[in-house]
């Protein structure tokens, strides 16, 4: 990643988890030019932001196809049948037997595509596991002082007639 030495200069160092990944682009101009002059949205953001993002993200990657017959497409955009309108900027990011798994996993382009829309749902929001657990400690307290409550007053009213 880069940095600022201890004299002031550019250095490299190692990255951190706490780190923003890099763009792959130099600027906007950069991406829109590679991306047929669309700007690549932040699909973490998408899985996140918008109510059943995740499902969405995986249609996107996983939508591309040839066009049906007497479908007119704009020069320059490919057919996805999940985007709205059918013609998107972006070129097919994921193919079938593109990338090699260390377990033996089947590269498909649809196991490819879950990999990646876990991977961004959970950069969307690290902290996930952690509420949770928070959460389920939060749940057990409630149910111990339920409880309680409970058994203080039935000693407290046990006198008291109706």
């Amino acid at each position: 990643m880069p940095d600022i030495d201890d004299s002031g200069q550019p250095s490299e160092r190692p990255a951190l988890p706490s780190d923003h990944f890099r763009s792959p682009f130099a600027n906007d101009r950069a991406a829109r030019a590679t991306n047929n002059g669309g700007l690549p949205p932040d699909l973490s953001v998408i899985t996140k932001a918008r109510e059943g993002g995740a499902d969405y993200v995986y249609g996107i990657l996983t939508g591309y196809q040839d066009p049906p017959a007497g479908f007119h497409m704009m020069a320059g955009l490919n057919y996805n049948k999940y985007f709205t309108g059918n013609q998107i900027a972006m070129i097919q990011p994921l193919r079938d037997g593109t990338v090699t798994y260390t377990d033996a996993t089947n590269p498909s382009l649809d196991q490819q595509a879950r990999d990646v829309v876990t991977f961004l749902t959970y950069i969307a929001n690290p902290e996930l596991e952690q509420r949770h657990r928070m959460g389920v400690r939060v749940v057990l307290f409630l149910l111990f002082l339920t409880g309680l409550s409970y058994a203080v007053k039935r000693k407290l009213w046990a006198g008291v007639d109706h």
